[in-house]
């Protein structure tokens, strides 16, 4: 379980529309009145992510339906969960291989990589600080985190995983 300070008392939701000929998946912080959204992904594969997602959180019991229909899924992601998910996100943009990263946060939601999941949270919360200072002076804002600064991180966050798989497997 992740207990972190910055992300405390608040309600995190996924949720996967169809978008035209394409599905997008839009990660929320707030509460469902009042919702902001943090990050969006959309691509041949957004479905795919999203349906692992859905399916490792509903193995640790983390995860409520809050709407399903044939064009819109959400999902409410337990507490402790939601800015581990959030990190996900950002971490399987633009991912090639999306099985090796839905086995990775199977092991990371199980508790093999003790440690990991703090490690997220606190990813997820570097994204957001370092977005709003490049967001400085931007009047359209459509989402909280910068598109510069997601993909600079994703890439510095498969890195850190592997190194950290990497790490894990010879102990």
């Amino acid at each position: 379980m992740v207990n972190t300070m910055s992300f405390e008392k608040r309600t995190y939701y996924m949720s996967l529309r169809r978008r035209k000929d394409r599905w997008e998946i839009l990660y929320n912080i707030g509460s469902e009145g009042k919702l902001t959204t943090i990050l969006r992904l959309n691509g041949k594969k957004a479905d795919k992510i999203f349906k692992r997602v859905v399916e490792a959180l509903a193995k640790q019991g983390a995860i409520i339906p809050s709407r399903v229909s044939n064009y819109e899924q959400v999902y409410a992601i337990r507490e402790d969960l939601g800015p581990v998910i959030g990190a996900y996100f950002i971490l399987v943009r633009r991912a090639k291989n999306i099985e090796k990263w839905s086995s990775f946060l199977d092991n990371l939601l199980s508790g093999r990589y003790i440690g990991l999941a703090r490690a997220f949270s606190t990813f997820l919360e570097l994204a957001i600080d370092l977005s709003k200072s490049f967001q400085v002076g931007t009047s359209k804002r459509n989402y909280a985190l910068s598109p510069i600064v997601v993909e600079a991180l994703s890439t510095s966050l498969k890195q850190f995983v592997n190194k950290m798989i990497k790490l894990s497997e010879g102990c």
